[in-house]
């Protein structure tokens, strides 16, 4: 509260509730941020490889997203296909890994 309401008025106006809010959620990313980063990655693909990740990701985050993303099972998944929608909506707590 003290930072919407410095003066301990005990108001919060609209305008310092909307600078509030978008400064934090300015550097934050979403679900659906993260998806299409990885449906980026994936060639627009709905699933993702290893191989793919490996490529485009830094090791660490590679082997972290490989060892939590389960198996894609689409019409359209080819061996070793992971589902990075699941993955995406599990990191901010919409799902279950």
């Amino acid at each position: 509260m003290s930072i919407v309401d410095p003066n301990r008025m005990g108001v919060v106006t609209f305008q310092a509730f909307i600078d509030f809010m978008s400064r934090e959620t300015a550097d934050t990313d979403t679900a659906d941020q993260v998806m299409a980063s990885f449906k980026i990655l994936a060639g627009d693909k709905n699933y993702i490889t290893v191989d793919e990740l490996r490529r485009e990701l830094p090791p660490d985050q590679a082997e972290y997203c490989i060892a939590r993303m389960a198996p894609y099972n689409g019409r359209d998944a080819v061996p070793g296909a992971l589902d990075y929608m699941s993955f995406s909506t599990a990191l901010y707590g919409e799902s279950d890994l």
